[in-house]
């Protein structure tokens, strides 16, 4: 009897995930209430796609799902609890073999069950409306016991806010530990294949520039914003399929720096310049990089001199490319910001 060709079908899993974290303190006024351990426990149901099609779009087989997770803060009087669906895309690199690597991005939206009051609850500076939207990314490992069942391990970095709608809105930022295992109601087969052409021209170096824009809580007033303009340029060598090295420059405007200096009656510039080195994965057309960068430019002394990022970026089938990118002081949170470039 001939063995029958599933190169081409859905696979459906569904899976159950843990969590478990810590909540970083990215602005002064939320430092006292962020010294806790969220965890947190996930169920989802996915479809990851097979062809040859999906495959060359993203040099990796994508899953697409959907979960629904709870979340308890670790601080019932201030925090609460959360409940959120998110919608998501989870690519899978080297999805044929038992082991294998993915990474996942997702969005929807979270009911909060703890909101900011101004009398009943006035420390909860993260969130003042019951939906709120999460937004989230991850880095697993996972290992197929069989055609069934799959062992995950890996992190996830969550952000929940509500967008500027009403203040205070801080948000809340938490990574987490994740643990879980994934059952595949309908099994499929991942074929080994290579990259075209195109696709192949990707992983080449390659020189860009982008616009990175943000919003900051004013010093004076966290009820308040104002927004955060840059631009960076960098170069990107690839090291092999998956790895690549980055070195750059980036100059920096936040103008509640600005306005801080100006309520202090100093005459000092704001700006910021900074030259950044580090390292990033490609993973078909995402790229997750890590660099180091120190202030080469700085009147208005920052936290310390050298600082971290983070990034995550997906580059269009064109020359265009868009993401975010989180800018941090050792284990302090600076700011998270959005970006918009081209490949040069």
């Amino acid at each position: 009897m001939p063995v029958q060709d599933d190169s081409s079908r859905v696979a459906v899993s569904i899976g159950l995930l843990g969590h478990y974290g810590f909540i970083i303190p990215h602005s002064r006024e939320i430092r006292e209430v962020s010294d806790s351990n969220p965890w947190g426990t996930e169920v989802d149901v996915g479809f990851h796609f097979t062809d040859a099609k999906a495959w060359q779009y993203l040099q990796a087989y994508p899953r697409l799902g959907v979960s629904l997770a709870y979340y308890n803060f670790d601080n019932p009087e201030v925090l609460g609890s959360a409940y959120a669906l998110v919608a998501y895309v989870e690519p899978f690199l080297s999805a044929h073999k038992d082991f294998s690597m993915s990474f996942r991005l997702g969005g929807g939206l979270a009911y909060l069950n703890n909101v900011y009051d101004p009398e009943t609850n006035p420390e909860n500076l993260f969130y003042s409306t019951a939906i709120s939207f999460p937004l989230e990314a991850n880095v697993m490992a996972n290992y197929r016991l069989n055609r069934h069942f799959m062992l995950r391990a890996g992190g996830t970095y969550k952000h929940i806010s509500n967008g500027g709608l009403r203040q205070p809105n801080k948000g809340i930022n938490f990574p987490t530990a994740t643990l879980g295992v994934h059952y595949a109601l309908q099994h499929a087969s991942f074929p080994e294949r290579q990259p075209s052409e195109a696709n192949t021209a990707q992983n080449e170096r390659s020189y860009l520039l982008a616009l990175i824009a943000s919003y900051q809580d004013r010093s004076d007033d966290p009820t308040k914003q104002l927004p955060l303009l840059g631009l960076t340029a960098y170069v990107s060598q690839p090291l092999g399929r998956l790895s690549a090295l980055t070195a750059g420059a980036e100059w920096i405007a936040d103008f509640t720096i600005q306005k801080q200096l100006e309520q202090n009656g100093e005459d000092t510039d704001f700006q910021r310049g900074g030259l950044l080195a580090g390292h990033e994965f490609r993973i078909g057309r995402f790229r997750f990089s890590q660099q180091l960068g120190f202030y080469v430019y700085a009147p208005h002394a920052a936290r310390d001199a050298v600082y971290q990022r983070y990034g995550l970026e997906y580059h269009t089938g064109s020359k265009a490319f868009f993401g975010i990118n989180l800018k941090a002081h050792r284990h302090v949170a600076d700011f998270l910001d959005a970006r918009v470039g081209v490949r040069l």
